[in-house]
């Protein structure tokens, strides 16, 4: 009977800490995606398919990253059912399973209690709980909405792809909008992405107004994935932009300095050498490394300024509470804030908002972590491939390589200068787990601990405060 008292009811799994719910919704949809994927019936070749490229291939559909083990490509590797599975990964990993789940649950339970509203505004990054049925039926549908759009854009130069081949026009045109708009990266072209003159007949066979069509649509719904659905839901209010969210602005601002920095940088270090870009391919890098993973130009044939910019932009990657993965805008846009604040001697202020200590620590502890990651990534894939990638293919520089992918893993972007292929297994798992650590971001771990992070110490007393030499 003493033990039957003593024995404590189990906690339900809806009473789990929001943030652990949110992991582990994402380790299941890997787990089962990788098994579908290593079926024979997922696989061209009609044979099993290797796990370890299977789970690879699971996690950057579902990190939406497109970094792709598959040498020729995702087009060529999977039949369409293995496709269908890397579709429905992207956009489950881009609106994240529990906002798809709570829509599903919502169509059958008109009401939810208030505990669970709380739980779901914490896990889909909500700013009211009141509100947040409402508000996982506004991602959908700003979702689905944007990615039909994109469809009907993209048929005309599919269409002109696949002249005698509707059904296939249709199915590439709607899958290349869901994985552009979701930041994915992932396209049905080949191992070469957007790339014209590598020997991609479908690339090198499109008219010039239909490449620069299609190119100039990806950039479109990569931007429109990245950008936040606060902000979409905030310009498309109507509402006088003098009454947009601080958020909204910090967004926006950030955004259009980052992509207009990014294009003017690219001109200067990649327009003026041998194998050139031109502008049009400098905007479109500097739109895809918002962490989209598209490529209209062979990323090992980057200077080294180039690639040095590359990885910063990957790094910051898109916006908070879109599809987007890096440390996010905000967060950048927030350190910079605080800087510029300190020399003139100000408080840290912006668009007639003042921002709290904490947010000024929080984000310099997510760069700090985000940095930490990378560099531990890259020292343990170098000693991976230490003895690889020599003969099996042709990069300018190995190390430079390496850091380029960790940098594009972490911040879930999925451009690659060629190597992802050959990489070791140690490799491939290290990449797998920055990119689960890259899309839900080093500060969802660490709020796992969030109530002993933010309890208060009950106590009468202070200590004194002390400065000292720092730097």
């Amino acid at each position: 009977m003493a033990k039957l008292l003593d024995l404590k009811p189990k906690k339900k799994i809806w009473q789990m800490n929001p943030y652990v719910l949110v992991i582990l919704s994402f380790a299941f949809v890997i787990l089962i995606g990788s098994v579908l994927l290593t079926f024979p019936f997922s696989q061209a070749n009609g044979k099993w398919g290797n796990y370890m490229d299977s789970l690879f291939s699971a996690v950057s559909a579902t990190c939406v990253t497109g970094l792709c083990t598959y040498g020729q490509g995702i087009g060529n590797q999977l039949t369409f059912f293995g496709q269908l599975v890397i579709l429905i990964m992207i956009q489950i990993g881009g609106l994240g399973f529990i906002t798809v789940l709570t829509f599903f649950i919502t169509l059958f339970r008109s009401k939810l209690q208030f505990r669970d509203r709380y739980l779901i505004s914490q896990m889909v990054g909500s700013t009211s709980f009141a509100d947040v049925v409402k508000f996982v039926r506004r991602l959908i549908f700003i979702s689905f909405t944007v990615e039909a759009i994109g469809f009907l854009v993209g048929l005309p130069v599919f269409f002109e792809m696949f002249p005698n081949n509707p059904s296939t026009a249709m199915w590439n045109s709607l899958f290349t909008s869901v994985s552009a708009f979701n930041n994915a990266g992932f396209d049905l072209f080949g191992g070469t992405s957007l790339i014209r003159g590598v020997g991609n007949e479908l690339i090198d066979s499109l008219p010039t107004w239909a490449y620069y069509y299609l190119c100039t649509y990806i950039m479109i719904l990569i931007v429109t994935g990245g950008i936040s659905f606060l902000v979409i839901i905030d310009v498309f209010s109507f509402k006088r932009h003098k009454q947009w969210r601080a958020f909204t602005k910090i967004v926006l601002v950030t955004t259009g300095v980052l992509l207009l920095l990014g294009w003017g940088i690219f001109v200067l270090t990649e327009c003026f050498k041998p194998d050139a870009m031109n502008t049009f391919e400098a905007l479109f890098q500097s739109v895809t490394l918002r962490t989209a993973g598209f490529a209209n130009y062979d990323q090992d044939s980057l200077s080294m300024t180039g690639k040095a910019f590359s990885c910063f932009l990957m790094f910051v990657g898109g916006s908070p509470l879109s599809t987007a993965g890096g440390i996010k805008t905000t967060t950048l846009f927030m350190i910079t804030l605080a800087m510029f604040s300190y020399f003139k001697g100000s408080q840290v202020a912006a668009f007639k908002r003042r921002y709290s200590t904490n947010m000024i620590v929080k984000a310099m502890s997510l760069v700090f972590l985000g940095i930490s990651l990378v560099l531990l990534g890259f020292l343990v894939m170098a000693s991976f491939e230490a003895n690889n990638l020599r003969g099996d293919i042709i990069v300018s520089e190995k190390t430079t390589a390496i850091f380029f992918e960790v940098f594009s893993a972490f911040g879930t972007v999925g451009v690659s200068t060629g190597i992802t292929p050959y990489i070791t297994i140690g490799s491939k798992i290290t990449l797998c787990i920055l990119m689960f650590f890259g899309r839900l971001g080093p500060m969802t771990f660490l709020q796992i601990f969030q109530a002993n992070l933010d309890k208060k110490q009950n106590i009468h007393y202070d200590y004194v405060e002390e400065d000292f030499l720092i730097g």
